[in-house]
């Protein structure tokens, strides 16, 4: 990015490692360390750790260092409860006004998907997920509702890149069974079952939470 100034070249690398799960919540970073590590001067980073801050990504606490931040708990279950409206939303406006998604870029996503799954690649994994159902949402070409989800998309991938980095499963890639089914029952023009996948997924997501700990 050498046509960048240093300040966003900073922030885009920094919020890279940290959708990556590079850093990981309640790690501590230095101002001098992470300036070291980008080969620049810690004018541009502190401006970046500024814009990091203000998007929830970090914390800068006095004499201490710079914490990385975890996902408040309510604020967790607040972008499930949202992103899943989304998708019901959309696939009842695809169902009543005969919307056809785009089948090729849908397959694409699960493709990759399926691809990172097998080679055990977090977020590339759950990157793909999330391409693949914010292609559904572009169906009805409502632009407040891509908004909203480009909003909440990063900090849905940063939260599970770190959980499962942190954390692991005894069930891990178990979404790309979801993402296949929807794919078929799109495809079929089921879109009965499509929600009904959906419905199943945020209930599968809320339990598994729950048993990780994760309460309101």
């Amino acid at each position: 990015m050498p046509d960048l100034p240093l300040a966003e070249v900073a922030y885009q690398e920094l919020r890279q490692r940290l959708l990556g799960g590079q850093y990981l919540p309640g790690q501590l970073l230095s101002e001098s360390e992470l300036a070291s590590g980008l080969g620049m001067s810690r004018t541009p980073v502190r401006a970046a750790v500024m814009q990091l801050e203000k998007e929830g990504f970090l914390e800068t606490l006095v004499k201490r260092g710079i914490l990385v931040k975890g996902i408040d708990v309510k604020e967790l279950y607040d972008m499930f409860d949202l992103l899943n409206a989304l998708y019901l939303f959309v696939l009842e406006r695809m169902e009543q006004d005969q919307y056809e998604p785009d089948f090729e870029r849908l397959r694409y996503y699960l493709d990759q998907l399926i691809e990172a799954s097998e080679r055990k690649m977090h977020r590339e994994y759950y990157e793909s997920g999330l391409m693949f159902m914010r292609t559904l949402l572009s169906t009805i070409g409502n632009r407040s509702i891509m908004e909203t989800f480009d909003r909440y998309k990063d900090k849905v991938l940063y939260v599970v890149v770190a959980y499962r980095s942190t954390e692991g499963s005894n069930r891990p890639y178990t979404g790309k069974k979801l993402y296949a089914e929807i794919y078929r029952h799109l495809t079929e023009g089921n879109y009965v079952e499509a929600k009904a996948a959906v419905q199943a997924s945020k209930r599968n997501s809320r339990e598994e939470l729950l048993r990780n700990g994760y309460k309101v």
